[in-house]
């Protein structure tokens, strides 16, 4: 993970600016019926450079940010609203955020789960369920496609999501299919959304 971190690091302004060329609205569109409404608590894993906790705010939403590559946790916090609490955490180890003591009715990680290594991912989700609220729900959207700049992938497949939220009491209530909206003719991406059993 730490050539890929090196790698969001050393081009954050460029990753940001691509981040913010699309509306969160044309990015998550797909899972729009479980959009969080206002009071509600976000867990945003992987926000990057603020894009969806900014959205989450102006929903009214309270919101909780982690990005473990500095220099984007640098932008998205300049270019945030206040109320936005920043962690520089890891999964599965979200030791900032677990000394909130908070449960979360939605937790999204977009553009995250492909650079998680297949041996942590069921510790990953353990986690997540740890943190969700007894109505809550995970977003998971997964990356089909190569990465060109020498960042870091590993493969993800629905399959393998469900059986490990099954493992972790996790069932699947949504699973949809989309282009990038980016427009990379090689890349698609997938949406899961998850529930407690």
């Amino acid at each position: 993970m730490s050539k890929t971190l090196d790698i969001y690091n050393q081009n954050a302004d460029q990753f940001a600016s691509q981040y913010d060329s699309v509306t969160f609205e044309s990015v998550h569109q797909s899972w729009q019926q479980y959009w969080p409404v206002s009071g509600n608590h976000v867990l945003d894993i992987g926000a990057g450079s603020g894009r969806d906790s900014r959205w989450f705010v102006e929903q009214g939403c309270l919101v909780v940010a982690v990005e473990p590559c500095d220099n984007l946790r640098a932008l998205g916090k300049q270019n945030s609203s206040d109320s936005i609490q920043w962690f520089g955490d890891y999964l599965p180890n979200l030791t900032g955020v677990e000394t909130l003591s908070r449960q979360f009715d939605l937790i999204l990680l977009s553009a995250v789960w492909m650079h998680i290594p297949v041996e942590l991912r069921p510790a990953s989700l353990q986690a997540l369920t740890h943190l969700m609220s007894d109505d809550g729900k995970v977003v998971i959207t997964l990356r089909h496609g190569e990465f060109s700049d020498g960042r870091e992938g590993y493969d993800v497949s629905v399959q393998e999501l469900t059986q490990l939220g099954r493992e972790a009491g996790l069932v699947v209530c949504l699973e949809s299919g989309s282009a990038d909206v980016l427009q990379r003719n090689s890349v698609v991406w997938q949406t899961v959304v998850l529930t407690k059993k």
